[in-house]
């Protein structure tokens, strides 16, 4: 009888510096799995794998938005990204995709799932052979509705194969062209993270290959979520904004309502809306974050089958009837100060349609897209 492989215990001592990367990797595998790992353990997983570029994660993770700042120039130039890097754009987009709706006001676009779902095909396809020891996470991943049927009994689960992986994910495309779907494929992101992160696959030219035409939308998703967990966006430092004009925004009148622009820092901006009469209420909209809400609130309860309420992370909107066979009103107020406004739901509709306006014109739409590269899919 063949003897078992002995295991032998090895005691390394480290500095502080390796302790750290070891202590961020750990938080970071607790994170992916949801199980609680050991520092040891983790250490282990390195010897093991003998990856550079997995510590190479761990210190990118440790200055979030300075190593997304230099993966965008990179990626902008259309120079080749290491797998660390899109590893670590896929970190931020998982988050991005798992966020709660009080962390970001709007659902992860379909187009942006759909990228998602082919971003992962397209480097599945690059494993190499016989590298199915990860199919039964992905499949988990993926809608169980989407997997195959299995061919011989109704109650068998269909078995972790790539042709399953593979189908699966193109089911799982497919339904998400489909208006009555009202689900979302969620942990396609950490499907994707964990593919790049654990997976036997080629290097970085071939990874950078695959991945290339879905560089705008992992992008979007990384900013979102790099907002999500950071609350700040992936901006330059002020020093490399310096010098930098921009021009006065000219305001915008809709019936009795009137916008105006605000320039903040780089190329913030924020907004006050004045109410109609000679002392009427100037309410203003500060920060991208608070806008993008305040805009989905307008469109969401401006819409005609809106019977019931409204809640973002920085807002709250209710439709309401003062009393019997009276025009319905549509009210919205702040979280942090409670002040509230009431609309006819023609006032309302008034208003959505300036917002529209504003954004149409061509100093705000520039400006808009600057930030929505800074904070992403929100």
């Amino acid at each position: 009888m063949a003897g078992k492989a002995q295991q032998h215990t090895l005691s390394v001592r480290i500095d502080d510096a390796l302790r750290r990367r070891l202590e961020r990797a750990r938080q970071l595998s607790a994170s992916k799995t949801g199980e609680p790992v050991s520092t040891s353990e983790i250490a282990k997983q390195f010897l093991e794998s003998a990856r550079d570029d997995r510590l190479e994660v761990v210190d990118l993770l440790a200055e979030p938005t300075e190593s997304l700042l230099h993966i965008r120039r990179k990626g902008e130039a259309g120079m080749v990204l290491s797998r660390a890097e899109w590893t670590t754009l896929a970190h931020f987009a998982r988050h991005a995709l798992e966020a709660s709706p009080a962390q970001t006001p709007n659902p992860v676009s379909q187009e942006s799932l759909i990228g998602v779902l082919d971003a992962f095909l397209a480097v599945y396809d690059l494993r190499a052979e016989g590298a199915a020891r990860l199919d039964a996470f992905y499949l988990g991943g993926l809608p169980p509705e989407c997997r195959p049927t299995p061919v011989r009994r109704a109650d068998r689960a269909a078995q972790a194969t790539p042709d399953t992986v593979r189908r699966t994910v193109k089911e799982t495309r497919r339904h998400m062209g489909d208006p009555a779907v009202t689900w979302q494929p969620i942990l396609a992101g950490r499907n994707l993270y964990v593919l790049l992160e654990e997976d036997k696959l080629p290097g970085a030219e071939d990874i950078t290959r695959a991945l290339r035409p879905y560089w705008s939308v992992l992008w979007r998703l990384a900013a979102r979520g790099h907002y999500v967990l950071m609350h700040e966006p992936v901006r330059e430092p002020a020093a490399d904004r310096d010098g930098l004009y921009q021009p006065p925004m000219p305001s915008v009148t809709e019936g009795p309502y009137t916008l105006s622009f605000a320039r903040g820092e780089g190329r913030e901006f924020s907004v006050l809306l004045t109410f109609p009469g000679p002392r009427g209420a100037r309410y203003p909209i500060i920060g991208y974050p608070r806008l993008v809400e305040f805009r989905a609130m307008l469109t969401a309860m401006d819409a005609d089958h809106s019977t019931g309420d409204w809640t973002g992370g920085y807002f709250f909107a209710d439709i309401i009837a003062p009393a019997p066979k009276q025009p319905r009103e549509i009210w919205f107020r702040a979280h942090d100060n409670g002040i509230s406004f009431g609309f006819s739901i023609e006032e309302w509709t008034t208003v959505n349609r300036l917002f529209r306006r504003a954004w149409e014109m061509p100093d705000v739409h520039r400006a808009w897209n600057a930030l929505a590269l800074e904070y992403g899919e929100l």
